[in-house]
């Protein structure tokens, strides 16, 4: 199964966040501080394990609404493997005996009906304990799969023929068969801080009788499972034994390790742990725990910095978790202590978890975290006074909107790291433009256009002050083939004069060929029609063929605007049949002139 959507009510800053979909096996919340990220993550959790706590009522509700709620609806994936789990739970639940069959339900009608699932739970602080929670399914589904189940034949005392159904259900059995379908479905964990963090020392006798008071009893059972070793029973084992078993695992937990972690630490990305088994005279076994990231210098994990430990932390708990049950793991704010190549580590971490079937939701303000090759997996956290927080996807999202321009800056500033990591190096033929918004509107257009010439466009970061002529150096420093394309706005003429005078001895012909302006078009946007735009978002309202297109899309809101045009023509959402001819004519024009003059 698959979490695709949640909608919380009434929990710390949230009123109703409407329906939230997860869009994305790895899925982002993004928003400014105190929209209300960890608050949906925590509502989550509490939904998962039950514990609503009366200090997460909003303030404003305290006197008022005191029942909070959490909705999840889940995609079955797999129906037969659904069926087969939800089969086994009923008739467990149930104490079913069955003599004939080994399943209670009619697969082909749960295959027709039932393809995904809503759970519902409610948590009134004004009931008595035994009440407030409650959790519940909707009508149509408890009817969906009383119609799946088998109706059995038998005879009764005087031979006569007679039908009834392997399990007779009603609405008095919704809580029952929620439990059941919330028993097998992922489980909700959420990491938001240092859990347990391997101790410096743990005493067996605490392993033995699981006493998980002790300090970092959850990380130690986590290295065990990890490792697949059993501390407990190696303290019956001779030195010899314990030392040779210990020296395997240890190898095997470091070079596990680092293979995920690939920062470099002293020079080296070695990070060594050690589990190292102790007998004391008195019969008192223990482990010692340490960390070597220096040859020979091995200290407890607590002395290493924020950043081992919180990578070292999270990559035991969830990746000893990956085999067992399916996850929806919830991190906030992950690798808030990382160095950007570690968040790549990170970001390595959470695609080996969905390998493993499992779902990563987090939230983040780290653009390296941020994968703007798919938005449809980035959703807005945003808060006002009126609605409280709410959670739009980014796609269909209004995007000129005030009290989202914090949200928007960590995706702006990935969309501005992505064709940095595209460009590391310039290509043999450069088409040179201003910034990232015609960056990818010209990328879109060149692919509606079909235009097959082997060239690639580089943004720079606007053309005022000679910015742009660092790209044109290093092209012409390297040999690289270039042309500069810029519309006419207030900076083109500038830009065009002193670039003909510093690079073609003032050659009109020469420098026309090589630096191309868009007459009559004062921003990329401009080029496009009404209609073109409301292609790429169809909320844009107050929009004329006179008016300034830049100031339809927004300013603050180009670059945003221009690569979901880019994302929707990969994905053909957009067709060239959809583009205004004026549109299609103008780009034509200027790729005839890119393929005529860059040589």
């Amino acid at each position: 199964m698959k979490l695709i959507n949640f909608r919380i009510k009434n929990y710390k800053s949230i009123i109703d966040t409407k329906e939230a979909s997860v869009s994305d096996d790895i899925f982002i919340i993004a928003g400014q501080n105190e929209a209300g990220k960890s608050s949906a993550l925590e509502a989550l959790d509490a939904y998962e394990n039950e514990n609503f706590d009366s200090d997460t009522i909003p303030f404003v509700n305290e006197t008022k609404n005191r029942v909070q709620t959490v909705e999840c609806t889940y995609k079955i994936t797999d129906i037969d493997a659904f069926y087969e789990k939800f089969n086994e739970k009923v008739i467990e639940e149930y104490e079913l005996s069955l003599e004939d069959e080994d399943n209670i339900f009619k697969l082909e009608i749960l295959k027709e009906k039932l393809d995904l699932y809503t759970i519902i739970k409610s948590y009134d602080h004004d009931k008595g304990d035994d009440k407030k929670l409650t959790i519940e399914i909707s009508k149509t589904l408890l009817n969906i799969i009383k119609s799946a189940i088998k109706i059995q034949v038998s005879e009764d005392d005087e031979g006569l023929k007679k039908e009834a159904p392997y399990l007779d259900i009603d609405d008095n059995d919704n809580e029952k068969i929620a439990n059941i379908l919330f028993s097998i479905s992922p489980e909700i964990i959420l990491f938001n801080d240092f859990r347990d963090l391997l101790p410096d020392q743990i005493l067996i006798s605490d392993l033995k009788t699981k006493n998980k008071e002790a300090k970092g009893y959850s990380a130690v059972r986590n290295f065990e499972k990890l490792v697949d070793i059993d501390l407990v029973k190696m303290d019956n084992l001779t030195d010899a034994q314990r030392n040779s078993l210990s020296e395997k695992k240890n190898n095997i937990i470091s070079a596990t390790f680092q293979k995920d972690w690939s920062q470099r630490i002293y020079g080296n990305n070695e990070v060594n742990i050690k589990a190292d088994f102790q007998k004391r005279d008195e019969g008192k076994s223990y482990v010692n725990f340490t960390i070597e990231t220096k040859k020979n210098e091995f200290l407890p994990l607590r002395k290493r910095s924020k950043g081992v430990i919180w990578f070292l932390s999270v990559w035991l708990e969830l990746k000893s978790k990956s085999e067992g049950r399916q996850l929806i793991i919830l991190l906030d704010e992950p690798g808030l202590y990382l160095h950007i190549k570690a968040q790549k580590n990170i970001l390595d971490l959470f695609e080996y978890l969905v390998s493993k079937n499992h779902q990563i939701i987090f939230s983040t303000h780290s653009p390296t975290l941020i994968n703007t090759n798919n938005l449809n997996s980035i959703s807005l956290v945003l808060n006002n006074e009126k609605s409280g927080t709410i959670i739009e996807k980014l796609t269909t999202t209004k995007l000129n909107t005030k009290n989202k321009k914090d949200a928007l800056q960590p995706i702006s500033e990935a969309m501005g790291l992505e064709p940095l990591k595209e460009f590391g190096i310039l290509k043999q033929k450069n088409v040179i433009v201003e910034g990232l918004s015609d960056f990818w509107y010209f990328k879109g257009m060149k692919h509606l256009l079909e235009d097959k010439n082997n060239y690639e466009f580089v943004p720079g970061i606007g053309i005022k002050d000679g910015k742009i002529n660092h790209l044109i150096s290093f092209c012409i420093g390297y040999g690289l083939s270039w042309l500069l394309v810029m519309d006419a706005g207030r900076n083109s003429t500038e830009t065009y004069n002193n670039l003909k005078k510093e690079l073609f001895d003032d050659n009109e012909e020469e420098a026309s060929k090589k630096i191309k302006i868009i007459n009559g078009v004062n921003g990329i946007e401009n080029i496009f029609s009404c209609e073109d735009l409301k292609l790429i978002n169809d909320t844009i309202a107050n929009c004329t063929e006179a008016k300034n297109k830049v100031d339809v899309v927004g300013k603050k809101n180009k670059i945003l605007f221009s690569k979901i045009f880019f994302e929707k023509v990969k994905k053909e959402e957009i067709q060239i049949e959809q583009i205004s001819k004026k549109t299609k004519d103008a780009f034509k024009e200027i790729f005839d002139h890119i393929s005529k003059n860059l040589k």
